[in-house]
């Protein structure tokens, strides 16, 4: 009777692991194929300084490409890791840069650090915005908010908290998208 039990155990924990590499390497294809998709070209470094605060990254990849016609950007993925062991946590964060070509109006820009003052957290803290005191409770301010809206560089940076998957970087640049006809940038 023993036997059977650790065997059944035994195959539930290797169909987990494989289902969790199977998990990943779909993700990792993903973002890869948006990536192609988008004809993002690779960047060695990004054009900011520190775009997620934290120096140094556990993991930071860039791409140039264009969200839209004739709306250039680099796409900054960042990975940061704290603790170790069982304490270790991930924090992924994804960013997109505008170079100075582009034109974002100072009202379309204070709209966006509006965002990040909404979070009430460290991030409106680190960004110079008055902290809106709100109470989001256990889970922290939603992703859909913004952790930095900033000129910088010359250009415009805006970041976000948020896996690196193909739908979550498509839901940020539909956020971008929809605050562009908003405002008429």
């Amino acid at each position: 009777m023993l036997i059977p039990i650790s065997i059944a155990l035994f195959a539930l924990i290797a169909a987990s692991i494989v289902y969790l590499f199977v998990r990943d390497q779909e993700l990792i294809n993903g973002v890869k194929a948006f990536i192609k998709a988008g004809k993002y070209t690779p960047r060695a470094q990004p054009p900011i300084a520190a775009p997620f605060v934290y120096e140094p990254l556990s993991k930071i990849a860039c791409y140039d490409g264009q969200i839209k016609p004739n709306l250039p950007c680099t796409l900054i993925l960042g990975i940061r890791a704290t603790g170790e062991g069982k304490n270790k946590i991930l924090y992924y964060y994804i960013g997109f840069y505008f170079p100075s070509q582009v034109k974002f109006s100072d009202e379309w820009l204070n709209g966006w650090q509006t965002k990040v003052a909404e979070r009430g957290d460290h991030w409106a803290e680190i960004s110079s915005a008055q902290k809106i005191e709100t109470n989001w409770g256990v889970k922290g301010a939603p992703d859909t908010l913004p952790i930095r809206a900033e000129r910088e560089g010359g250009g415009v940076f805006l970041a976000w908290n948020g896996l690196h998957t193909r739908d979550c970087i498509q839901a940020r640049i539909d956020d971008i998208l929809a605050s562009l006809d908003i405002s008429g940038n």
